[in-house]
């Protein structure tokens, strides 16, 4: 009997330790689920544990950390905007001096003044992109997600951009419809095709290959204008970064703001060589239930 009575203890333990066991997984579950969705922009808020055990402090550890990116995060978007603000105002104050010099050359029918005209429009542009990059990194640009035919906008761009370059060939192999900002695309594609023509020369070739598979859009353009030396590439979608013997007139934003906008589709951009010349590589996220990125959105970095 008394044996009887011990086993039955034992199995009382043993079903009391496993079903103990059984809820603490189910709680590190619940707990891994929520860190996933927290990271992933879907959610997954925490909240404070009372209990006095080992897990508990684990959920109080990640509540803690939660906290503590939330408010890196506010201070980060604060910061941004005061970046931006202060550009916005800056460029604000210098279109005026700007324009007057710009009539005051016009008056004035010599050379020197088409020089001068020159550089008054290149500090124009200059003012603008930088001014458009800064409102872009402070997300201060809604994007709205509509359907485009990728391959049909390019061939649209390059439409009105081919008379600039007219001894440069473009082909575009393949065919996609995502859903993304088409407006904000197209000035990424813009800007990349305008590098491309400016390192290619007369003979210039670009290569366009796209695809969209379940889950991502892919999209490569490749040059043969000799590429950029090793020590550049890293540094390409730096603002105002110029790679060494590189004469173009441009402001040197516009990669700069090409990888803004790809990370505001929540995608990705890398540079490489090939035997030819330079080669961009794209890649999005299929977002067919996205139709409008907010501002406090996750997006992907590198």
């Amino acid at each position: 009997m008394v044996g009887y009575i011990l086993s039955g203890i034992l199995l009382l333990i043993l079903a009391a330790v496993l079903v103990r066991r059984y809820l603490d997984m189910k709680r590190l579950d619940r707990l891994s689920e929520k860190m996933e969705d927290y990271l992933t922009g879907n959610g997954g808020d925490l909240s404070l544990s009372l209990k006095e055990d080992k897990i508990a402090q684990v959920e109080n550890a990640a509540l803690e950390m939660q906290n503590r990116i939330e408010t890196a995060e506010e201070r980060f978007r604060q910061e941004a905007r005061r970046t931006s603000n202060l550009t916005a105002d800056i460029s604000h104050q210098l279109k005026t001096p700007l324009a007057s010099l710009r009539l005051y050359c016009e008056m004035d029918e010599s050379a020197h003044s088409e020089q001068q005209i020159a550089q008054i429009e290149r500090m124009e542009t200059l003012i603008s992109s930088l001014l458009r990059l800064e409102k872009l990194c402070a997300d201060g640009y809604e994007f709205a997600f509509e359907e485009c035919n990728v391959r049909k906008m390019i061939e649209k761009d390059w439409e009105q951009m081919h008379s600039l370059w007219p001894y440069t060939t473009l082909t575009i192999e393949g065919e996609a419809v995502i859903r993304c900002d088409e407006k904000w695309l197209s000035e990424a594609f813009r800007n990349l095709i305008k590098n491309a023509c400016e390192h290619t020369g007369e003979n210039g070739e670009i290569h366009i290959f796209m695809e969209r598979t379940e889950s991502f859009f892919y999209c490569t353009l490749e040059d043969n204008g000799g590429g950029a030396a090793a020590k550049d590439l890293p540094h390409l979608f730096e603002r105002f970064y110029r790679a060494e013997g590189q004469h173009s007139k441009g402001a040197g934003l516009g990669l700069a703001i090409v990888k803004e906008i790809i990370y505001r589709h929540h995608g990705q951009i890398m540079a490489q060589n090939t035997d030819k010349g330079l080669k961009f590589t794209i890649s999005l996220p299929v977002l067919d239930m996205i139709k409008t990125i907010k501002n406090s959105e996750f997006r992907i970095q590198n």
